[in-house]
């Protein structure tokens, strides 16, 4: 991703980036660890719809896959065919494994934070949950301009890491997660926030060359 880079392998933005990115700007204010646990509560769902777009976008597509469990992909500007020559090949729907795993963390996170749960053990089991699922993931996706580094792929070894930072979240000490509340202010950053993401994520600027303006 970059100017470097062909424009047909330019990423429009990269999770983990903007995870460690998110992490980051929490540590500069006061209340750290509610900022920090906040993300973690929402950051699942949001995951979860991005990956809607990357079924559409052919990004993060899986690998060949039995007929009986893949699905196939025909559309000349996916990148499915564009970069992976798997154009009608059954490969495996790894954006909506991502999704199923998405939801049932988000679940959890949800549960713990309703039940009072410290919140550095909130930041943690999100860590370690999405560092697993993703570990898993990677197993079965297929992009070929992924690096495979000592036979694992270059994401699970970033996952691998996700797992260990959580376990070390978990040691933290800090208050319990306090009750969730709505309010109409709140909805309407919300929704602001939430157009202003979808709009970064999920338009393509295809007349431009610009890094991140294209999503194919």
């Amino acid at each position: 991703m970059g100017v470097g880079l062909p424009s047909r392998l330019r990423r429009p933005f990269g999770f983990y980036g903007g995870l460690i990115g998110a992490g980051i700007a929490c540590l500069f204010f006061e209340e750290r660890w509610i900022l920090l646990a906040g993300h973690c509560l929402g950051a699942p769902w949001l995951q979860a719809i991005g990956r809607l777009r990357c079924l559409v976008n052919g990004c993060c597509h899986g690998a060949p896959a039995p007929d009986g469990v893949g699905i196939r992909v025909t559309h000349p500007r996916s990148r499915v065919t564009r970069l992976a020559n798997l154009t009608g090949v059954p490969i495996h729907a790894t954006q909506l494994y991502s999704i199923l795993g998405n939801v049932a963390l988000g679940g959890l996170l949800a549960r713990l934070w309703l039940s009072g749960s410290p919140l550095p053990l909130v930041c943690g089991v999100y860590a370690i949950g999405n560092g697993c699922a993703r570990f898993v993931e990677e197993a079965y996706r297929g992009e070929p301009q992924t690096k495979v580094v000592g036979g694992l792929r270059l994401y699970q070894w970033i996952a691998a890491g996700s797992v260990a930072a959580g376990a070390a979240l978990t040691a933290f000490r800090a208050s319990p997660a306090p009750p969730l509340m709505l309010s109409p202010a709140g909805i309407v950053w919300a929704a602001a926030f939430g157009l202003l993401a979808g709009a970064a994520l999920g338009v393509d600027f295809p007349e431009t060359d610009r890094p991140f303006a294209r999503l194919t």
